[in-house]
Parts: structure tokens; sequence; C-alpha cells
């Protein structure tokens, strides 16, 4: 276990301050960082004793730890708003076949899910600064906001073309969503203790996810697809007066102009521009467009260019980075961020091509496919929230990430074998293992990447994190869908079809289990073994990503302190602010005879100061 570093502390003794710590006339307390070890992390990343950590210029320390039935209360907001975005990501995954059937675009279809995670890739590393800047509340409002006006506009889509425009739209709030959700819980709660509430939201998102192929799948089969986003509705709507209402966020001070002039614009654009121009070229690349061409090279080379000038700026210029550039010198972040593309691309690779799978090589209705998916999901939230405690109780982590991806591997493995012949109990008991194993890898991942770096990174490194999830979940859904497509047509060009009949095919893959489509015996078998090659060879790619988590967790992610130095304090601290903002409610909802002479109520906001100002020197007084 890591030694924490040496604390210094600098406590201003104002005119009259007495030695013993009276608060009279107090200024504050000042507090320096540890020194950060640059060979791959530091001692103890932990904001030294006091209040304030050192935040760079100009943003605010948002911790505001809370009392734990305020926590609770927080997180009812949390977990309508988390659930909005999560089962926005999958409700989509069995109904597109049926899109895909009633738009007529086949060939697009991966789009329908592609888009909403481009925007939300692109999008993601601002999210965590922008909160920095604007305060955490605010943008999360903003988010449920866009999210909720795109899915309006999305089951309203009546082409393919609309709705894979509104769905990208849909995806800046939606990635927000998730971003923010666990950069709030890392300001309410301490290091050590959020493993169990993050295991609750991660629990949450599990749910979402699996029930969200339920619905598609339910959706699809007895109403219309665009149920899939008219329920997005009243949930979104519903986390938007909850967090309003129910999220009580250290305010950011000052005005929007000091606030817009915080923003790097250079960086913000350069991060969007390089991360759309990669994603396209991936998406494009054997599946719209051969891997050779125009349309896809430039894209990637292009993008790589402004990826390397965004770098660049930042390392360099940047006032306020989006992305410190040095946080990548701390050896667990690195690890951490390696697994978290490795654990995007098998996750999504099996939550969406599983379905598919059922549907369309073995004929499987849409409601049966996402039955099926539930045990891969089902296990989720029990792991999550089992770990999540024990972290909490003894600050361990990084065995279970280690176990996880082994694990993982090994599911991964067994899934190579199914074809059209496995049995549904065999299918159900391979993709539980996986399921289990990923769950032992979420919060405990992120747990390790926070622990790894200073209390002020870790909104940037939880939005970079999660930005490289969604990164390695669009790569996957490209990969893959070029795997299949490729062997698709390798097995329609070796039938007597016409030119009509393989686009029909290739446009509405669902077509060879329809009446209306006249295939002979011996030419479905065909076309559904080359189905079950393309799929085989998306689960031998999921196999290598795994891999390559676990060699990156056993060399790179490391154990850290769980316990900070001041969690004592700021525990404290939050206690005392929530005991004053009481007390300045209660006496502005009575009639005082001082008030009615003029004389001012306490102000919440100004009380919040002066407790912070008083627990600071909590230790001295020690």
């Amino acid at each position: 276990m890591a030694s924490l570093p040496k604390v210094e502390t600098s406590i201003a003794q104002p005119r009259g301050a007495s030695p013993s710590g009276d608060k009279d006339d107090m200024d504050g307390a000042t507090i320096r960082s540890p020194s950060v070890d640059k060979t791959g992390g530091c001692s103890s990343p932990a904001s030294t004793i006091g209040v304030t950590p050192s935040f760079p210029e100009g943003l605010t320390d948002q911790t505001n730890f809370l009392p734990a039935r305020r926590v609770i209360t927080v997180y009812v907001g949390l977990s309508i708003a988390l659930a909005c975005s999560f089962l926005e990501q999958t409700i989509v995954a069995t109904a597109l076949p049926r899109i895909s059937s009633d738009l007529h675009g086949g060939r697009e279809s991966s789009w329908v899910a592609t888009a909403y995670l481009l925007t939300s890739l692109a999008l993601t590393p601002l999210y965590g600064r922008w909160s920095d800047i604007f305060g955490r509340k605010i943008v999360l409002i903003v988010a449920l906001g866009i999210f909720w006006i795109f899915s309006l506009a999305c089951a309203l889509s009546q082409t393919m073309l609309q709705l894979i425009i509104f769905r990208a739209l849909q995806g800046i709030g939606g990635g927000a969503i998730i971003t923010m959700v666990l950069i709030i819980v890392s300001d309410i709660v301490s290091l050590r203790e959020r493993g169990k509430y993050q295991g609750i939201t991660e629990g949450i998102a599990a749910i979402s996810n699996g029930i969200g192929p339920v619905l598609g799948g339910v959706f699809s089969q007895y109403t219309t697809w665009r149920w899939a986003f008219w329920l997005n509705l009243p949930l979104a709507g519903l986390a938007i007066g909850v967090t309003i209402w129910l999220l009580p966020l250290k305010r950011v001070r000052g005005d929007m102009k000091s606030k817009l002039m915080k923003i790097d614009y250079v960086g913000s654009a350069l991060t969007i521009i390089s991360s759309a121009l990669l994603l396209i070229g991936l998406t494009w690349g054997g599946v719209t467009y051969p891997w050779l061409s125009a349309a896809v090279l430039v894209p990637l080379l292009l993008g790589g260019v402004v990826l390397v000038a965004f770098l660049v700026w930042e390392a360099k210029w940047a006032v306020i980075p989006i992305i410190p550039i040095h946080i990548f010198k701390y050896k667990t972040v690195v690890g951490v961020y390696i697994t978290m593309v490795m654990n995007g691309m098998a996750f999504f690779a099996v939550l969406f091509y599983i379905p598919q799978f059922l549907q369309l090589v073995r004929g499987t209705s849409a409601m049966t496919s996402s039955i099926l998916l539930l045990p891969f999901l089902a296990p989720i939230p029990f792991i999550v929230f089992v770990l999540g405690q024990i972290t909490a109780r003894t600050g361990i982590y990084r065995p279970m990430i280690i176990v996880g991806y082994a694990l993982w591997t090994v599911a991964q493995g067994l899934m190579t074998t199914i074809d059209e012949h496995t049995s549904n109990s065999s299918i159900a008991g391979f993709v539980a293992l996986a399921g289990l194993s990923a769950g032992m890898t979420f919060q405990t991942s992120l747990i390790a990447c926070q622990a790894a770096v200073p209390r002020h990174e870790m909104a940037v490194v939880t939005g970079v994190r999660m930005f490289l999830k969604i990164f390695g979940s669009t790569i996957t859904l490209a990969i893959s869908s070029s795997i299949i497509n490729n062997t698709l047509k390798t097995a329609l060009y070796a039938l007597d079809l016409t030119a009509a009949q393989i686009d029909v095919i290739l446009n509405d893959p669902t077509t060879i289990n329809t009446s209306e489509f006249s295939l002979g015996p011996d030419a479905k078998q065909m076309i559904v073994a080359g189905y079950t090659k393309g799929f085989r060879g998306v689960f031998y790619t999921t196999v290598a990503y795994t891999a390559v988590a676990f060699i990156a967790s056993v060399l790179l992610i490391g154990h850290h302190e769980l316990n900070r130095d001041d969690d004592a304090v700021l525990k404290q601290a939050g206690k005392e602010r929530f005991k004053s903002k009481k007390v300045a409610k209660s006496l502005s909802d009575s009639v005082d005879p001082d008030v009615e002479k003029g004389e001012s109520v306490p102000d919440p906001e100004k009380d919040e100061e002066d407790v912070l100002q008083d627990v600071a020197v909590l230790p001295s007084r020690q």
C-alpha cells in the first residue's frame, strides 16, 4: 500500500487572531497540494488537510460531501437521469431489424446506434471541464433538455436519414448525462465510500441496459419501434424536475461573461473535429466504402492530424486545458484508459450482436432474442453492488479488475463456439459468465483512476474515461458491421441471385426468414452460414479486446489509498453547511421582528463560506 505524503499546510493568521485558532477575523486557509510522482502516480493524490485543494486558477472546488440521508435523496434525481441515457444506448439493439425494414435502410442501420455514440464521444471530454466552469447542476439540466427535445424528434422521424441526424443530436445530451452523474457522485461522497454509491449507479446503468433490449423487442414486435423514443419524454421530463429540486450542489461563483472567457474554445473545436473525423472514417471503412478508398483514408488522416494538433495545443497553450496532458503520467490512469477502450468494444459487441445473431441466424423473434440477452445483463447490478460494498469496507479494488478481465476473456472464447445449432441454454450460460465478469470491471476501474489523481483532476479524468469507453463502443460497432457485411457479401455472390435480390438482403437481412422473399433451402442455408461466420469473426475480436484489457490491468493498474487526508474535514464541513442552510431557511420562513425592521436574514451561501473557514482550522485546534 502506498504511503501518504507529508502534509504541508499554511493557515493564515489575520490581524488579532490568536494562536489557539479563535475564528475572530479569520481570513481562511491556504492549502499546498502534495507533489506528484511523475513516474506514474503519486503515493497519495489526496488533497491535503484543509478544505480548498489547489484548483486551477479561476475554477471552483465543487466538493460537497453530504450527510448519508441527503446522499440518498440526491440519488433519486441522479438515478432517473442515468436511466434515461443508458436505456437509450441499448433500446434500439433489438429494434434495429424492424427499423431497417420500416425505413428501408438496412445498409445504414448501424448508424442509428453509431450516430448517437459518435456525438456522445465527440463532446464527452468537454463536459468535465465545462462543469468545472459553469457548475455540475446547470450542465446536467441542459443535457437533459437536449436529450428530451431530440428524443421527440427521433420519435417523429419519417426517413432513415432523419432518424440518424436526430439520434446524433440526441447523443449530445445523452453522453453528458452519464459523465455528469459520475462526476457529481465524486463531489458528494468520499472516495472510500464511493464504491457503495457508484455500485448503485452501475447497477442502475446495467438494469437500464437490460430493460432496454426487452422494451425494444416488445415495441418492435407488438406496437412500433417509435415507442423506444416516446418513452424518453416522461422519463427525461421527470429527471429535469427532480434534478432542479433535489440536487443541492455548490454554486460556481462569477458572472456568465467571466465563465465564457474560461472555455478553451480552440481545444473544444479540435477535439470535436478530430473525434468526428476519426469515427466517420472507422464507421465507413469496409461497410459503406472500401478501407483503401479516399472516403475512408482522408477522414482518418485528417482526424489524426487534428488530434495531434489538439494534444500540442493542450500541452503548450491552453490556459485551462480540456484534457491536461500530464494526467497521462499516472501509470494507473493509462492502464484504466486502455482497459476502458477494450471494455467498450467487448461489451457493445455482445450487447448489439447477440440479439442480431439470434434473429438473423436462428430466426428468433425480437422478444425472444431480448430475453436471451438478459443473462448477460442481469448479473451486473448484483456483482457491482457487492464489489462496491467490499471496496468501501476494505479499500481493495485491483484484484477484482484483474480477475474480471481474465474471466471475461474465457467467456468471449466460449462465444466463438456459437453457431445455428447451439442450444439456448448454452448461449445463456456463456453470456451470463460474460456479464458477471464484466460487472467486476466497471466501478472498480472508475475508483482506480479517481484514486490515482488529486481531487481537482477527478472530473477531467472521469470525463476522459467515459470518452474512451464510448470511443471503444463506437469502433466495435463499425468493425463488427464490416466483418459481418463482408462475409455475407461473399456468401451472396456465391449464389445465383440477382443484384436486386442481393440489395434487398443487405438492406433488410430479416427478409431471409419471411415468406415474402422466396429462397430455396440450400440458398438460405448458405446465407445463414455466411452470417454465422461473420458473427463468429466478431466474437473472435472480442477475445482479443478482453485479453488486451487483462494484460493492461496486470501491468499498469496499481493500488492507491482510498482514504484522503481531508475526508474527515470535508465531511464535517458538509454537515455544518447542511445545518446552516436549514437554520437560514427556518429563519426566513418565520416572522422575525428584526427582519421587519429591515435587518437581513443570514444568507446560506455566505454562511457556507464561514462554515468552511471554521472547519479549516479544526486540525490546528486538535
